[in-house]
C-alpha cells in the first residue's frame, strides 16, 4: 500500500515540513482565515452549488445548507500512503503543491477540531482548504468536536491539505490531476484534485487510526480502529431476569445498514424500561481491555431513500435545521430536498447515488452526551447477500476473526449493474486500514481473546433465496443481440430492471422476485464470459467482421434479489439477541450457530430447503465456501487458526 512497513522506515518529515511552509508563507501574507462566521458565510454562497443548481444561496426549505460536489465519491484508486519518506513522483506532486499554494496567492482557510473525547484517544487535527471550497470546513467543523480550550494554542497532531483545484495547476505541471498523499508516519495528507468530503474525513481517520495501532502493537495504549457504529442496548435479560445495558458494534461496509442499525430504537419495550443509547454511527477504538472509544462527534449518513417509516431518526435529523446534506437533490424553485431523486449535475449518467448528510446525533432521541461504550459485549458483522447466508449466526472467537477478515457484502446494481450480485470484501470493512491486513485481523482475534464476554453475529440485511435465471438466447452475431448487446454496454437500462418476476420455488411454493439487473453472458466452445472488457472486444469484431466463433450465443440473465430480510426483522434479531431470548443450533456446514426460534419471526421464510433443490443448494455452499478460503489464504501473516475456523 505505500513505501516502507512504517515503523521501521526513516522519519523524514518532508511532508510535515512543507505543511508548514505553506502555513507559515499563508499567515506571513495574510492569507489564512481562521474565523469561522467568515468561513461559514463563504459556504453560503459555494460557487459549484449555486452555479449547478441556479438558486441564490445553498439552503433547503428545511433552512438547513445542501451542498453539490463535482467528485461524488472518494478517490480509492489514486490515494498513496508512505512512511516519512516519499518516492521520487510523490515527492514531485507535494513539492509542486506546497509551490502552488505559497506562490499563488490564493486564501487559505484553516480549521482545528478534535477526534474524539477520551484524553487517551483524542487527535487534534489540522485541515487546511483553499477559500473556494469553504464548504467543506462548514462540514468538518460539524462532524467533529471542537478542541478544548487547552488544546487551542497547541500544534496539531495530524494535518490535511486540501487543494481542490489542483487539476488546472497540475495540468501545467504535466503532474496527475487528482491524487490523495498520505505520510502515514508524521501524519500529513495533500488531497489533491478532489471536492469531495468523504476525502477529509476519511484522510484524517486513517492517519489516526494508524497511529492508534502503532501505540496498541507498542504497549503504549492505543486501540484498533474499527469501522463500525455504536450503541447501548438496555434490555431485560431473560437470564438473569433484570434490565442489561449491552455496548453493541455494528460492523458493515457501504449500504449494508450499518449506520441504520446503529442508530435504531429496535421497538424495544419502553413500559419495561428498554432502551437504546446511540453513541457513534462510524468509527470507534477497539482496546485490549474490551471498550470501545468514539471519534466523531455526529453522524455522517448515506441518504438514498431515506424515508421516516423504515429509519425515523435519520429521517427526521437529516431534515433539521442543523443538518448538513451533500449531492442530495433540492429542488431549485421549491427548494425541497428529495431522497429518491437522483439527478445530479456532474455524476456519472447524471445521476449520483452517494447522497451524504451530516445529522446532529444530540438532536436524535435515544441519545446522550457521551460517544464511548464501557464496555463491549455484542459485535455484529453485517453482510449483504442474497442467497444463502441465514439472517443471523452465532460466532467462536476464532469465526469472528475469520468473518473480521471476510468483510464480506456484495455489489448493488445501484453501484455496477454489470457485477451486481458479486461479491465485495473489504478486511474489517474497513478500506483505510495502512500497513498489513492480516495483522488487522491478528489484533481483533487478540482483543476477542482477552475479553471472553464479547458475543460476536453475523448478520444479513440482505435476501435469502436468491438465484440467477436464464431468460433468453439468440445467435451472438445477430442483429437482435448485437442490439442488445450494443445497448447494455453503452449503459441502457435494461426496462425489466426493478421489477418482479414469479417462479416457482424448490418446495413448489410460487413466490415474486425482484429483478436486480440483467447482464449478459457470451457463450461459446463450452465458455461463457461476462466481464465488459470480453463483450467489448467480441463487440469489435463483430463490427470489423472478424468475429468467427461458431455457435455462438448471446444468453440475457436475470439477476433476482432474494426475499427482502426487512428492518424489522433485524432490528427483531438484534432485540432478542440483547434480551438472551434466541435459541441456537449448530449448522453441520459451517461450524456457527443459526437460530432455532426468535420470538416474534417466522423463521421459516429463510429455510434453505424451501428455495433450492439439493443440487443447488450444494453449489451455493460449495462456491461460498470456496470463495472465502480462496480469500483468507491471501493473507499470509493471518493466525492460522483463523483462516482454519472456515469450514
Amino acid at each position: 500500500m505505500g513505501n516502507g512497513d512504517g515503523e521501521g522506515a526513516s522519519a523524514a518529515t518532508l511532508a510535515k515540513d512543507l505543511a508548514g511552509k505553506i502555513t507559515r508563507a499563508a499567515r506571513d501574507g495574510n492569507r489564512l482565515v481562521r474565523n469561522r462566521e467568515v468561513i461559514h458565510n463563504l459556504a453560503l454562497k459555494d460557487f459549484t452549488t449555486i452555479g449547478a443548481r441556479g438558486t441564490s444561496d445553498v439552503l433547503t426549505k428545511y433552512r438547513n445548507l445542501s451542498f453539490v460536489s463535482k467528485v461524488t465519491n472518494r478517490s480509492a484508486a489514486v490515494t498513496e500512503v508512505f512512511f516519512g519518506v516519499p518516492d521520487e513522483r510523490q515527492r514531485k506532486i507535494i513539492e509542486a503543491a506546497a509551490d502552488y499554494l505559497v506562490s499563488s496567492g490564493v486564501q487559505l482557510l484553516v480549521m482545528d477540531k478534535q477526534m474524539g473525547l477520551h484524553p487517551e484517544h483524542a487527535h487534534h487535527c489540522r485541515t487546511i482548504v483553499t477559500a473556494k471550497y469553504a464548504r467543506l470546513l462548514v462540514m468538518w467543523d460539524k462532524l467533529i468536536f471542537n478542541l478544548p480550550l487547552s488544546e487551542e494554542e497547541k500544534a496539531p497532531g495530524q494535518i490535511l491539505i486540501m487543494v481542490p483545484e489542483w487539476g488546472e495547476a497540475a495540468k501545467k505541471l504535466e503532474l496527475p490531476p487528482r491524487v490523495i498523499l498520505c505520510d502515514a508516519l508524521n501524519r500529513v495528507t495533500f488531497v489533491l484534485g478532489t471536492d469531495y468530503f468523504g476525502e477529509i474525513k476519511k484522510g484524517h481517520l486513517r492517519m489516526a487510526m494508524y497511529l492508534e495501532k502503532v501505540r496498541l502493537k507498542q504497549g503504549k495504549g492505543g486501540g484498533l480502529g474499527v469501522h463500525a457504529g455504536g450503541k447501548v442496548i438496555r434490555a431485560l435479560d431473560a437470564k438473569s431476569g433484570t434490565l442489561e445495558d449491552k455496548g453493541a458494534l455494528f460492523f458493515g461496509l457501504s449500504g449494508t445498514g450499518k449506520t441504520t442499525l446503529s442508530v435504531h430504537h429496535f421497538w424495544l419495550d419502553a413500559a419495561k424500561k428498554e432502551t437504546v443509547v446511540i453513541r457513534q454511527d462510524d468509527f470507534f477504538v477497539m482496546t485490549e481491555d474490551g471498550a470501545a472509544f468514539g471519534t466523531e462527534d455526529n453522524a455522517y449518513i448515506k441518504t438514498e431513500g431515506l424515508e421516516p417509516e423504515g429509519q425515523p431518526l435519520l429521517y427526521t435529523g437529516a431534515i433539521s435545521p442543523s443538518a448538513i446534506l451533500e449531492n442530495v437533490y433540492t429542488d431549485p424553485k421549491t427548494l425541497d430536498v428529495d431522497f429518491f431523486r437522483y439527478d445530479h449535475p456532474f455524476g456519472s449518467g447524471g445521476q449520483c447515488l452517494n447522497g451524504r448528510g451530516i445529522v446532529v446525533r444530540r438532536e436524535l432521541d435515544f441519545t446522550d452526551n457521551r460517544v464511548d461504550l464501557d464496555r463491549v459485549d455484542l459485535i455484529f458483522f453485517i453482510t449483504r447477500r442474497e442467497t444463502i447466508v441465514p439472517p443471523a449466526a452465532r460466532l467462536d472467537p476464532e469465526q469472528a476473526a475469520a468473518y473480521f477478515m471476510l468483510g464480506e457484502s456484495i455489489i448493488t446494481s445501484a453501484a455496477d449493474p454489470t457485477k451486481a450480485g458479486q461479491s465485495v470484501r473489504e478486511v474489517g470493512t474497513n478500506p483505510f486500514i495502512v500497513g498489513s491486513e492480516g495483522e488487522e485481523g491478528n489484533l481483533f482475534y487478540r482483543i476477542i481473546k482477552k475479553n471472553p464476554s464479547v458475543q460476536c453475529f453475523l448478520l444479513n440485511t440482505g435476501g435469502f433465496g436468491g438465484r440467477e435465471i436464464e431468460r433468453s438466447s439468440e445467435p451472438l452475431d445477430s442483429s437482435v443481440a448485437v442490439a442488445k448487446l450494443r445497448g447494455y454496454l453503452g449503459g441502457t437500462k435494461h426496462p425489466d430492471i426493478g421489477t418482479t418476476t414469479e417462479i416457482t420455488l424448490a418446495s413448489g411454493d410460487k413466490a415474486s422476485f425482484k429483478i436486480a439487473s440483467v447482464l449478459y453472458e457470451a457463450a461459446a466452445g463450452g465458455k461463457r464470459v461476462r466481464a465488459k472488457n470480453d463483450l467489448k472486444a467480441i463487440l469489435e469484431e463483430i463490427d470489423g467482421g472478424t468475429f468467427v466463433a461458431k455457435d455462438a450465443l448471446l444468453i440475457e440473465v436475470a439477476v433476482l434479489s432474494g426475499q427482502k430480510i426487512r428492518i424489522q426483522d433485524s432490528a427483531a434479531i438484534i432485540r432478542e439477541i440483547a434480551r438472551s431470548r434466541v435459541e441456537w443450533r449448530k449448522d453441520e456446514y459451517w461450524g456457527y450457530e443459526v437460530p432455532v426460534a426468535i420470538p416474534g419471526l417466522d423463521l421459516g421464510r429463510y429455510d434453505l430447503n424451501r428455495y433450492y433443490r439439493p443440487d443447488e443448494l450444494a453449489a451455493l455452499l460449495e462456491s461460498l465456501r470456496a470463495e472465502r478460503r480462496q480469500w483468507l489464504a491471501k493473507f499470509k501473516d493471518l493466525d492460522p487458526v483463523i483462516a482454519r475456523a472456515v469450514k
